[in-house]
Parts: C-alpha cells; structure tokens; sequence
C-alpha cells in the first residue's frame, strides 16, 4: 500500500513540473513573439517618420488625433491610387500605340521601289501535254477524264461548284498533275534601265499557276519551293529594284506572252490574293499600264518595338504555319485556310498542305462553294468582318494606277507598266511615345500625387534589405 501511494505521488510530481514547464515555455514564446511585434513596429515607424515621401509622417507623429490619422491615411490611400490609376494609362498607350505615321515630302530624297507584277494566264495547260496525259491514263472514260482537268486548271473560290460530280483523280496529286500539264511560258522581259537582271519567277497563288516579276516573296509558293519542302529564307542575288525622279519614266515590257492574262499591280514584299483587283487583257492586245506609288517604312526605332506595340509585321517576323515568310496577304490565306478546315474539313489544292491535313476533292469542293462568300469577303453571313488578326507589313508600297490603256497589237500580246509621276510624299511609321516618354509621365505622377522621386523608391529598397538587415543584427546582438 505504501508502495502504491509513493507511487502515485511520484506521477502527480512529474505531471505538476511539465505544466509549469509547458506554462513557461508559452510565456517565453509569447514574449518573443511580443519582442518581435514590438521590433517591427519601431522599425515600421523608423521608415514613415524618414520617408521622403509626402504624407506618411503624419501617421506617427507624436500628439496626432485619431481623426487626424484616418484623414492622412486616406489621402496617402487616395494618392497613392491616383498615381497608381494614371501611371498605368500611361503605361497602357506606350503598349497599344506608341507609334505615329508622319509625312516625308521631299521627293528627291528617296527612291521609290518598282511596282510588282503578277501575270496569271488564260491558257492554263498544253494541249498537247493534255492529250498524252488523257491517252496514257488508266481511267476508262477519257472524254470526262479531260473535261475534269479543264475545269480544274480554271477551279478559283469564284467557281467551287462547276466541276463534275465524280473524283477522276487523287486530290493529292491536283497541283502537281496541273504544274506537269501548264503551257510554256517564255516571254521576253525588258526593263528601262541599266544593270538590272530582274527574271519571271512561276508562283502558285490562289488563281493557279501565275508568273511574277520584281517579287521577293513569289519564290517562296513556286513549285520547285514547295516540292522540295523548304521553309528556309531564301537570299536573293537581287536587290529590289528601285527608281528616282531624276530617273524620268522608267518602264518595264513582257513581249509575246501568246495568251489572254490577268495582271495584278503589287509591291515586291507582297503577293496578290483572289480578293486584288486586276486588269485583263485579251489575246493580240498591248497594255500598258502606269502608276504611281505610295510607300509606308518604319524608322529603325520604331523596328525595335513589339508587334502589338507598332501593329505591323516584317517579313521575318512569321507566325503563319502554311508559309515560310509573312506578309499581309499570305495571313489572309491562312485565315481563309482555317475556315475551309472549319467548314468543310479540308484545303483547296493550292494550298501548301502540312500535318494531316486533307486536299478537298470534288465533294470538298462542292462543300465550300455553300461558303464561297465568306470565303471571298472574309466576310461573316451578316456583312460583318471575320477577325483574322492579320498586321499590315512594316516596309510596304501601295500602288495607285492612273491609267490603263489597252489597244489591239498585230505583232503579238504585250503587256508595259511602269511609274510615269513621281510620288511626293510618303509616310513614316515612328515613335513618339517612346519608354523615356514612360519614365518621366510615370515619375510626374509620382512627384505630383506623392512629391516622391526616384531616390524616395531607392529609401523602400533601402529599408527593405541592407538597413533591415543592419538592424536586425543589432536586435540580435543587444
């Protein structure tokens, strides 16, 4: 029984000195956690009282009612807000439209680029090529099979619904079938200047198979490009053909084309789409055509900004999938190629086809002349514009023709064109609100709402890591 009782004892001591074990442990935490309280609070107070920043002395000074510091606390909240607010419309417009489009007016202190042309032929394939190919086809019906490649060489988004009802052969292989079947095309090119070695370059374009001249970008969709699967830059062993006014009228000839053509009138970064407006010129006919230009650049400053910044695009700066470089019409494809996927599932053949995507056959076709409106127009079934979020190009020229003549010619099909009036003014994209611009509205704000300075926002770095650091070792130590 003693043993018991000793026992008992025993327990109840050990149980007595833990509690006051434990009792003096949260009094010793709950004195740190008071110390450190009390630290911060000095230290936060150290700052307001030092800070060159309007208003926050008010806070603590010594004396001050509390109606005194709810009405300093809310004008510093309301400055604060203030500088805050209008500090980030500011920084807003410097994102969205930094940039403005100014006049140059001196005319001799420029040249202007040589207009682009872009010569898509009425007589799309060979007939003879056309009767070897039908002879030597394993289709059966021959009569069909050559009614279908006609139609089809001339198949455009204006004529979805006039092929035949039957596939007589692979989408897949419709280019390529088209391309081995085009008719000769060797005209004599001239140009009315010296040095100057400009060729005709085949292009595929969405009117076909189309033949270009002083382009930079028509390679890019020429078969040889796309047959061999390049998505390289290709480096031109041509600089872009430019004229000056002291160069008087300069003209450019394509002799003996032998056919009827569309011509269609563009810069050399540009290429043309169904949607560009053409002349047409008939068999045993000269045309000639003159124009003047207007030209749009970019200042090197104004190159450095984003996309979004200056809303526009260089030619390197690409975000296409179907295409190696960007321009604004080729971003007008591959809209149109995103609604052809999304209505009908698949592409026209004059697209450059990547991954799994399937070459519309006749019912593909079929199924995108329903669209063949909004397909055209870009356009939505109630006139409204389709968002492809397509960017003008940054160094672009505009060509305006004034005047078109066109006379029947017994020594063949020839087409001139060439700029007869010199331009006399052209446009600059430039900067002019530019980070600087930003720094010192932003740092307006701040004196104006604050009557801080860059050094004010230094103090909060300051208090922030070396003098926090510095007094948190003499807290410490002492």
């Amino acid at each position: 029984m003693f043993f018991e009782r000793t026992y008992q004892a025993h327990i109840i001591q050990e149980e007595l000195e833990r509690s006051a074990n434990t009792h003096h442990n949260q009094s010793k935490e709950t004195g740190i956690v008071r110390l450190l309280r009390n630290k911060a609070i000095a230290y936060l107070v150290v700052f307001l009282e030092t800070s060159s920043i309007h208003g926050l002395n008010h806070l603590v000074a010594t004396g001050r009612h509390v109606f005194e510091i709810l009405l300093w606390l809310t004008m510093v909240i309301l400055s604060v807000f203030g500088s805050v607010y209008l500090s980030q419309t500011t920084w807003f417009r410097y994102q969205s439209s930094p940039t403005v489009v100014s006049m140059d007016r001196d005319m001799f202190a420029w040249n202007t680029t040589f207009p682009c042309v872009t010569i898509c032929p009425h007589t799309r394939f060979d007939e003879k090529k056309l009767d070897v190919f039908v002879k030597t086809s394993t289709v059966e019906n021959k009569t069909a099979l050559e009614s279908f490649i006609r139609k089809l060489a001339n198949f455009t988004y204006r004529n979805f619904e006039d092929l035949p009802d039957s596939d007589l052969i692979d989408p897949n292989e419709y280019l390529k079938i088209l391309v081995s079947l085009a008719a000769p095309f060797g005209p004599t090119l001239t140009i009315g200047a010296s040095g100057i070695n400009l060729k005709i370059q085949p292009t595929i374009t969405e009117m076909g198979l189309c033949y270009a001249v002083n382009s930079k970008v028509a390679e890019y969709n020429s078969p040889a490009y796309r047959d061999a699967n390049r998505w390289d830059d290709i480096k031109l062993q041509n600089d872009t053909f430019f004229v000056h006014p002291l160069d008087g009228e300069v003209f450019a000839q394509v002799i003996n084309l032998s056919t009827a053509y569309d011509v269609y009138i563009h810069g050399p970064l540009e290429v043309p789409d169904i949607s560009t407006k053409f002349q047409v010129s008939e068999q045993d006919f000269y045309m000639k055509i003159y124009v003047t230009a207007l030209t749009v650049y970019t200042s090197p400053e104004a190159a450095k900004l984003t996309v979004a910044q200056r809303r526009c695009r260089f030619l390197h700066e690409n975000v296409l999938k179907h295409n190696a470089v960007y321009t604004y019409t080729m971003c007008r494809m591959e809209c149109r190629i995103r609604l052809c996927l999304k209505y009908c599932g698949c592409i026209p053949y004059f697209y450059r086809r990547i991954g799994d995507e399937t070459i519309c056959g006749v019912s593909g076709m079929r199924c995108l002349a329903e669209y063949k409106g909004q397909l055209y127009k870009l356009e939505s079934g109630k006139n409204k514009k389709i968002s492809c979020g397509c960017f003008p190009i940054c160094d672009d020229v505009n060509y305006v023709i004034q005047s078109s003549v066109l006379q029947p010619w017994f020594l063949g099909t020839n087409l001139q064109w060439g700029i007869v009036t010199y331009p006399r003014m052209r446009y600059r994209r430039d900067i002019i609100f530019g980070f600087t611009d930003v720094l010192v509205a932003v740092g307006s704000m701040a004196g104006l709402f604050l009557g801080c300075s860059v050094l004010s926002f230094m103090e909060i770095v300051y208090f922030l890591t070396l003098r926090l650091f510095f007094y948190t070792h003499d807290a410490i130590t002492k």
